[in-house]
């Protein structure tokens, strides 16, 4: 079966849409439930309270598998926690200067690549001439 190159693309990118949508929608009712949930709780809401529920998430996940022991789990439970104080509080100077120097980066690294992509035709390898034994030019195999 042959795919040509565009297909190949055309699927791909229509997988990370779907999953970039997902992702968004995610995101979202993440969003609406933790801002529900700081203003119906009868306690306030504060970094602390976060920590903990980071914590709890984390040790329920290094239990199931999902993350690996390590000393860094410290440092990622501040960072969460700290991340979603900031994001429920909204605070957020600091999440969008992260986003910014993210998308400076991923435009350098785009922009340091070659932009030409060589991509042989989909009948290139029925075009070889293969070389056997019983070819008169020569011995040899066509290697794939």
């Amino acid at each position: 079966m042959q795919v040509s190159l565009e297909q190949l693309l055309s699927a791909l990118i229509a997988k990370v849409d779907a999953l970039e949508a997902s992702v968004d929608d995610l995101r979202v009712r993440t969003n609406i439930t933790l801002r529900l949930l700081k203003n119906l709780g009868k306690e306030e809401i504060d970094r602390d309270t976060v920590k903990k529920a980071v914590e709890e998430e984390f040790r329920v996940s290094k239990e199931a598998g999902l993350i690996e022991d390590s000393a860094d789990v410290v440092k990622m439970i501040e960072s969460f926690a700290d991340d979603i104080y900031k994001w429920l509080t909204g605070d957020v100077r600091e999440l969008r200067e992260k986003m910014d120097e993210y998308k400076r980066k991923l435009e350098e690294a785009l922009m340091s690549q070659s932009k030409v992509i060589d991509v042989a035709p989909a009948d290139f390898v029925k075009k070889l001439k293969p070389k056997g034994p019983k070819d008169p030019d020569g011995g040899g195999k066509i290697l794939f």
